[in-house]
């Protein structure tokens, strides 16, 4: 007889999700994490003491209410946040800051305002246009996804049919000219969207296929929401675990495992790098595609062209985390002034255009260290003082287009050298800003794959391209949450729809296991 009914690998969050959607359902469940804590990517950790920062994943910006139901995480304390702003780019002092402000009625009036009324048109355009992104994404998103061609090709009219060729094959540039033709004007606006292009991808915004992405962050979610837990990113998963151990689950943290166990073609438990086998009826990975099937179950046991497949998925995501203790919160000069009142300068972000992306993108393909990089820094205990102790803030900056390739003896000093362009973007407007700074952690992509486990630190487990998205995630004909072994499913980012905190996977390889556990 099998020790558990199901072993979920991974304590992230689809972990979680997937452990205790079986959990709920009467399984009797053991979640096994590597490391000491739960979340994955998405965990709040005390770096220095008495702080605490959000490593990895910091927001909840394609999450959706639904999945706050389907979880019933209300009833284990997850508090959410939303800040006034989620953000304020800006660039050169000519160009008007862009705000985030998350009520309707405020951030209209400050386009109408301060960007004109042809920047409320143009965003009023871009976001109909993705509307229409949008109700395809609904019907997609809680079972294994229909072929793109074959959503495209059964379109119900031309306009609609066009809309997803551009959208899915095109750059972002390609969809955002539709609304802002004109390169110069609004480049804040324009570079603010573009960042969201590039997230998770190994791409520009003028590359083709990045238009995906862009669509994907802004209907993925009900709206691309800055919301934070009270407490820290972990806090959901915090709350997932007890959810899980409400139900009977049990979660068995610094726990790696070495491989699958597999017995006539299926899964019969897991063997841990301590040597012990724990058995289980059926077992999900919430790992990556090259994690699960490379490491832990063996090119051996599975089909040539499914290895391929697998061999073939690209993770090449060069980024950087700066996570700083401040003694006091930055002080803006010059056209950023404004932003010390009501606290608008909780998160600013380095973006002063597209053009401005595509010459990082360049050099980072080169290997090089940007030599003017994005810099999105934020200040999470503005608005949630449990952060940091009384009078002192967390701070963290992230910056994309880290070389990924760096060669390992120079990675100290050239993490070092972007970590201080990235910080020299904010002391440059905020003159008080590096004597502030007590403490620094300086992360980068190869961190995150050491301390995780997942491949290539990539944060999206497989990145946002058209050839990895939908029904190609993570292997053509595979995207089903199952796999080429008998009672071993997939619920990590890893499989459709995609990467950011959304729970969708792990609820989604739960219910395949539950078809088959009903059947």
């Amino acid at each position: 007889m099998a020790d558990y009914d199901a072993i979920v690998v991974g304590a992230g969050h689809n972990g979680l999700t997937a452990a205790t959607v079986l959990a709920r359902n009467g399984l009797s469940v053991l979640c096994v994490e590597k490391n000491n804590w739960p979340g994955g990517m998405a965990a709040t950790r005390e770096l220095f003491s008495g702080f605490k920062h959000n490593v990895g994943a910091w927001g909840m910006l394609v999450f959706r209410d639904q999945m706050l139901k389907l979880l019933e995480l209300d009833k284990y304390g997850l508090e959410l946040m939303r800040p006034r702003t989620s953000y304020c780019v800006y660039g050169a002092p000519e160009d008007v800051c862009f705000i985030g402000y998350t009520d309707v009625n405020e951030i209209t009036q400050h386009l109408m305002n301060d960007h004109g009324p042809d920047a409320m048109e143009s965003l009023a355009g871009l976001y109909n246009y993705l509307q229409k992104f949008k109700a395809v994404v609904d019907q997609e998103l809680f079972k294994p996804p229909t072929p793109l061609d074959t959503l495209i090709a059964n379109a119900p009219d031309a306009e609609t049919r066009e809309m997803l060729l551009r959208t899915v094959y095109g750059s972002a540039i390609d969809v955002l000219r539709q609304f802002f033709p004109d390169p110069k004007k609004h480049r804040l606006i324009q570079g603010s969207l573009c960042a969201s292009a590039i997230d998770g991808t190994h791409m520009s915004p003028f590359s083709p296929g990045s238009g995906l992405s862009l669509a994907y962050h802004y209907t993925m979610g009900d709206a691309y929401d800055f919301r934070t837990p009270r407490g820290g990113i972990g806090a959901l998963s915090k709350a997932l675990v007890e959810s899980l151990e409400d139900h009977g689950g049990k979660v068995q943290y610094g726990t790696p495992v070495k491989r699958f166990l597999i017995e006539n073609g299926e899964t019969a438990g897991v063997e841990l790098k301590s040597g012990e086998k724990i058995s289980a009826r059926v077992v999900l990975s919430s790992l990556d595609a090259h994690a699960t099937f490379l490491r832990m179950v063996g090119e051996d046991r599975l089909p040539s062209d499914f290895v391929q497949g697998v061999k073939e998925i690209e993770y090449r995501n060069g980024y950087l985390q700066i996570h700083m203790t401040v003694k006091e919160l930055p002080e803006f000069t010059g056209h950023l002034a404004f932003t010390n009142e009501n606290n608008i300068r909780w998160l600013m972000a380095y973006i002063p255009s597209p053009e401005h992306i595509a010459r990082h993108w360049e050099q980072y393909r080169r290997g090089q260290v940007p030599d003017d990089p994005l810099a999105y820094c934020a200040f999470p205990s503005v608005n949630d003082p449990t952060l940091a102790p009384q009078g002192y803030h967390t701070c963290t900056i992230f910056s994309p287009y880290f070389p990924y390739d760096v060669p390992e003896g120079k990675l100290k000093e050239m993490s070092m050298l972007m970590a201080d362009r990235a910080i020299d973007q904010i002391a440059r407007r905020a003159p008080n800003f590096r004597d502030a700074i007590m403490d620094k952690a300086v992360l980068t992509h190869r961190w995150f794959e050491n301390t995780y486990g997942v491949t290539g630190g990539d944060y999206a487990s497989g990145l946002l391209h058209p050839g990895q998205m939908w029904h190609r995630r993570p292997v053509v004909g595979w995207a089903n949450y199952r796999t080429p072994i008998e009672n071993l499913f997939m619920c990590g980012s890893g499989c459709h729809p995609g990467p950011g905190i959304t729970c969708v996977p792990g609820y989604n390889g739960a219910n395949e296991v539950l078809k088959d556990w009903k059947g």
